[in-house]
């Protein structure tokens, strides 16, 4: 599989897909095969930095004391959380499982790991958003702002895996780009790597589903 031979695929599922009145998401499904998924260890999460931009609307929060929530707002992040927040959350299930499930990511310092962990886990966890750790001296900005080119990849029961790579705004080049990525990456999540990849596809939100050549 090659970049050049990615590109022409993605060409042609742009190509068949009909105009609409919003940009399109351009999504990829892999369909997995071989593999015993009754087995917790065969089963993977990871999150894949793409060379290109994913989506421009992913939403992170940052949970931490003053200082940090300070920065956090500064380097422009809307969501963020102070422990006093993370324990009301905890007394309302309802309202915390609802806030978490409208945010992408979450990062939090490493002594409020603890604290999220106790009073909320038990919602992050089933949702596959436990935070990630946020250094001390990090650029939140930067650190932050690198999740609008991440992609989450999940594989449990079922063995396909669905994700966006991009929207039909992006360059045919760059939408390959992250293809190529998202695919290298999956296979050495795999115990035989390509093998166990049965087919995959790329298509637009309401367009028809086009197969790369693996």
């Amino acid at each position: 599989m090659d970049k050049e031979t990615i590109t022409k695929v993605v060409s042609e599922a742009r190509a068949e897909s009909k105009k609409r009145k919003f940009t399109q998401s351009v999504d990829v499904s892999i369909a997995l095969k071989d593999l015993n998924l009754k087995d917790p260890t065969k089963r993977f999460k990871a999150d894949i930095l793409m060379p290109h931009d994913v989506t421009d609307d992913v939403k992170v929060c940052v949970i931490g004391d003053g200082d940090v929530i300070t920065r956090a707002k500064e380097a422009g992040v809307k969501y963020t959380l102070t422990k006093e927040q993370v324990e009301e959350y905890a007394k309302n299930p309802n309202d915390a499982k609802a806030f978490i499930a409208e945010i992408n990511y979450f990062l939090a310092i490493p002594q409020m790991m603890a604290v999220v962990g106790k009073s909320l886990g038990r919602y992050l966890g089933p949702m596959g958003k436990m935070p990630t750790v946020l250094p001390p001296n990090a650029d939140i900005a930067q650190f932050a702002g690198q999740y609008s080119r991440t992609v989450r990849v999940r594989l449990r029961q079922n063995p396909v895996i669905n994700c966006k790579i991009g929207n039909e705004a992006m360059s045919d080049e760059d939408l390959a780009d992250n293809i190529l990525k998202l695919i290298t990456e999956i296979e050495h999540n795999l115990d035989n790597g390509i093998n166990n990849i049965r087919g995959a596809y790329v298509k637009t939100t309401m367009g028809p589903s086009k197969q790369l050549k693996l």
